[in-house]
């Protein structure tokens, strides 16, 4: 018994040496590890890096060891640029000491390709972005046929191989099928009008009309020209064909109505008003009635108490146009928006007074103003697009009155400048605000003058002859 507890103690004894002996190795190491750290505190992963094109790259990621500190303590030198394929050198600086390192950015990912079988006439040059789905990489990837593809124009079903390759070589194929076959499906014809109305003395234009095709994404619509005379009012039919790459034909009759244009083949005066309506609007309609004449008013919100001349002025045959709600340059100019929120105030405006929202305007100022560069370089050129986009026709005038440079111009002067058009189409320049007295006293003998000379005095539409200016901003 006291040779077993002799024994045991010995064997504690040695477990005892070797703890020592391992505490002490220990504690030899970490002194050796920190001196070693104390004396080269920066630690890199790597010294070169291989990163994927077009991948997000944080350079923090290579920092193994800040020796009492953290990678956002390291001063990096040097970017990488991962949208660029490229050797990037960084330098790390931690506590006085450097490392470096290199980032490549390859790419070495091939692109994404899904393809599709596809039926084809005998007609079509097929493309490999006709049966390519989605075709995807990093950067820029061209799709094509492989280089020992078959000759595809034959009848029948041909195995195709497509290859998608980015711009570093990286390459993804995929096999889809293409069926040739013989279209003999006819077209489809739609109308969307019984009777298409059109303007005499205008170019004839085929409008809601459609053709759809199984094969074809846009078949030729054709219709015979001598069919109908642009020149003559009246009822017409006309053969509408529209024809496939394949050349099957449907034809549909399309009933077109030449409505009378009381501008064509006349030469005509439009008397256009801006800024009113003021007490001033009543007196010209008197006139105008008295002369058998109508005119158009490009209308403001500024005279409200006096709308009631705008009805006046609809019942009487004349046009409304929309000049601005505001006439407030600095507003209506300082953007696109506010321009159309105003014209859209006295749109509505109008439409309260006559039931018809119009869609003849007049830019203050004229599409040919400068002011407007005070507010917005280059709006007008960008108006003027943009009302013809949402439905509208601007008119400018080829002749001025000369009533907008003050208040109780001559009446001669007034007479002088309005009557110097002998154009076929003259569109005059008038105001009608309360201020405008003399343009009223000449008006009668204006309208005498052209009416010696055989001009009629029509309202504007939309599809009348629109003077416009040269734009200057």
């Amino acid at each position: 018994m006291a040779a077993k507890r002799k024994k045991g103690r010995r064997r504690r004894i040695r477990w005892s040496r070797f703890l020592v002996l391992g505490a002490c190795a220990a504690l030899v190491l970490g002194l050796f590890t920190s001196i070693c750290l104390l004396i080269s505190p920066l630690h890199l992963k790597a010294g070169e890096v291989t990163t994927e094109y077009k991948h997000k790259y944080d350079p923090e990621s290579n920092i193994r060891v800040a020796f009492l500190g953290s990678p956002a303590d390291v001063k990096i030198e040097g970017t990488v640029d991962t949208n660029q394929v490229g050797d990037y050198p960084l330098t790390y600086t931690y506590k006085g000491h450097e490392a470096k390192a290199v980032v490549h950015v390859t790419d070495t990912t091939a692109p994404t390709l899904e393809v599709r079988d596809y039926m084809a006439d005998m007609t079509q040059d097929v493309k490999p972005e006709d049966m390519v789905t989605s075709a995807k990489d990093a950067g820029e990837v061209t799709v094509a046929f492989a280089p020992d593809t078959e000759d595809l124009t034959p009848k029948g079903k041909h195995r195709v191989t497509i290859v998608a390759t980015d711009e570093f070589g990286n390459k993804t194929e995929r096999q889809a099928t293409l069926d040739r076959v013989e279209d003999t499906t006819k077209p489809q014809l739609k109308s969307d009008n019984k009777t298409l109305k059109v303007k005499q003395g205008t170019a004839f234009e085929l409008s809601g009309i459609t053709a759809t095709d199984d094969m074809d994404p846009e078949p030729a619509i054709t219709w015979d020209e001598d069919s109908i005379d642009m020149t003559k009012a009246g009822d017409y039919e006309v053969t509408v064909v529209a024809t496939d790459r394949s050349g099957n034909k449907s034809e549909l009759k399309q009933k077109v109505t030449v409505e009378k244009n009381p501008e064509y083949g006349n030469k005509v005066v439009f008397l256009t008003f801006d800024d009113g309506p003021s007490e001033n609007t009543g007196k010209i309609l008197k006139i105008l009635e008295k002369y058998d004449a109508k005119a158009t008013f490009f209308v403001t919100g500024n005279g409200q108490a006096d709308n009631h001349f705008i009805k006046e002025a609809y019942d009487q045959g004349n046009a409304i146009g929309l000049h601005t709600y505001t006439h407030d340059y600095s507003y209506v100019y300082s953007s696109v928006d506010n321009y159309f929120q105003d014209l859209q105030q006295i749109s509505d405006m109008v439409k309260d007074i006559t039931g018809e929202a119009p869609k003849v305007i007049r830019f203050p100022g004229g599409s040919s103003n400068t002011v407007s560069a005070n507010y917005t370089e280059g709006i007008m050129s960008r108006l003027v697009d943009l009302v013809h986009e949402k439905g509208y026709e601007y008119f400018d005038w080829n002749v001025s009155s000369g009533d907008a440079g003050g208040n109780d111009i001559p009446v001669d002067t007034i007479v002088q400048g309005a009557t110097a058009c002998e154009e076929q189409y003259c569109t005059i320049l008038f105001h009608d605000t309360m201020a405008k007295n003399t343009t009223v006293e000449a008006l009668p003998e204006i309208i005498r003058h052209y009416k010696e000379r055989g001009y009629v005095f029509l309202p504007l539409t939309r599809d009348s002859v629109a003077a416009h200016h040269g734009v200057n901003n």
